[in-house]
């Protein structure tokens, strides 16, 4: 070993000179921002000042803003060509459509954005420790709704927070005296899968608001534990019990299903052999086609129900929607795909979905999270239409997906870069 290699600093000097910079403590809040800021808002609409949708806007773009901060110090060639393209072909189709559609810029912004991050400054030891902190506030929130329900409601009016966002109707909610979201509480008819006895009709939000991105971010946090190592087994076993408690409180049926196939699939001795699951989308539309087409069925606030709906969507879409020309502007409710196709197109889903496939990982641990990942989105399009793009999930979700693709070669780099 000559002089100037023994006077280069380690990998873990390296990583922990990265993680120190400003651009890593800003990186820090930004995702903390991302998993609160919509439970700051509601606070602030209900105890101080209406809150607005034009105000979450701006409160979503100030959290895109840092991104770009952070990101702009070392622009990558692959990250700007791929949101180049994606920018250029929404703005084609806005021509082709005569209006242009923010939304689908931000959907599509939320992924670049938040994997940038994490390829850029994040590490998996880092992504452990915010994972960590998030999963600590996530369940003080919602054994803080759970346990004391009367001084959750007075800091969180959320019903009348997405009344005045035009999300829901001022008279439609349905449970008595309660300021909970629509599906904060589980109809009598139909009642809570899990823990009913226990925990009632009662469905916990915490700080998403709405029961069902919890189940989401529950999904998320075991999708990261089962895919380390087996010799990281006790970070394995705290991140999937931290997610079936969380699956518990906010009684997610989609999270329960899905970390029990995400369980499966851990156990298949596939070594690193999971390119084949970048089919699963195909297979959950063709599992959508073949219920609406060959069983009888309608609507019902259940899996198969809502399963037979968008089943029956897809087959009713014409060429034109399939390529986002047209009804790209209309509300698909939980139908996923239908409102993928139509806001994205259906060229430009394949080519960011082979962008996607094509992230060169670290190691084992980066096509295990990228398979279990590709799950997760293909079974979540089956069941709601916007979850996949929330940020408040959607953020921590792709900074995840950054972090394992950190490759160690670009230690050096990323240290210069601050």
């Amino acid at each position: 070993m000559n002089e100037s290699q023994f006077m280069q600093p380690g990998p873990m000097v390296r990583e922990q000179s990265a993680l120190a910079a400003p651009a890593g403590r800003l990186t820090f809040w930004i995702l903390m921002g991302a998993l609160g800021y919509q439970a700051v808002l509601c606070s602030i609409h209900t105890n101080l000042h209406s809150i607005s949708m034009a105000d979450v806007a701006l409160a979503e773009a100030a959290i895109y803003l840092g991104c770009v901060v952070v990101l702009a110090r070392h622009i990558r060639l692959e990250l700007l060509a791929v949101a180049s393209l994606a920018a250029a072909y929404l703005l084609l189709l806005a021509i082709l459509r005569n209006q242009l559609d923010p939304k689908g810029f931000r959907d599509v912004m939320i992924p670049i954005l938040f994997y940038g991050l994490g390829r850029q400054v994040g590490s998996v030891k880092f992504a452990d420790r915010v994972l960590k902190l998030m999963i600590l506030v996530v369940l003080a929130f919602g054994f803080f709704e759970l346990f004391f329900l009367d001084w959750f409601s007075r800091v969180f009016n959320i019903f009348s927070y997405y009344v005045n966002q035009g999300g829901l109707a001022a008279g439609s909610n349905w449970a008595k005296d309660s300021v909970l979201g629509l599906n904060g509480m589980r109809p009598e008819g139909i009642g809570r899968t899990i823990l009913p006895s226990l925990l009632g009709n009662h469905r916990i939000s915490s700080i998403f608001l709405e029961p069902v991105s919890l189940g989401n971010f529950a999904v998320i946090v075991a999708a990261w534990g089962l895919a380390k190592r087996r010799e990281e087994i006790k970070e394995m076993i705290f991140f999937v019990l931290a997610a079936a408690v969380m699956i518990a409180l906010s009684d997610s049926r989609y999270g329960m299903i899905t970390v029990a196939a995400l369980v499966l699939l851990r156990c298949l001795p596939l070594g690193k052999h999971y390119t084949w699951t970048l089919v699963f989308p195909l297979l959950s539309i063709a599992m959508l086609l073949v219920l609406a087409g060959y069983f009888g069925g309608q609507y019902s606030d259940s899996v198969l129900g809502r399963l037979y709906v968008s089943g029956r969507t897809l087959l009713n879409l014409d060429l034109g929607m399939i390529f986002g020309l047209d009804g790209f502007n209309f509300g698909f409710g939980d139908m996923g795909y239908p409102s993928l196709l139509t806001r994205l197109g259906v060229l430009l889903c394949l080519f960011l979905w082979g962008a996607f496939w094509m992230l060169k990982m670290e190691d084992e641990r980066g096509e295990r999270l990228r398979a279990y990942i590709t799950l997760y989105m293909s079974l979540i399009l089956c069941v709601s239409g916007t979850s996949l793009f929330a940020l408040k999930t959607a953020g921590i979700l792709w900074f995840l997906v950054g972090c394992v693709a950190n490759h160690q070669s670009d230690e050096k780099e990323i240290q210069h870069a601050y």
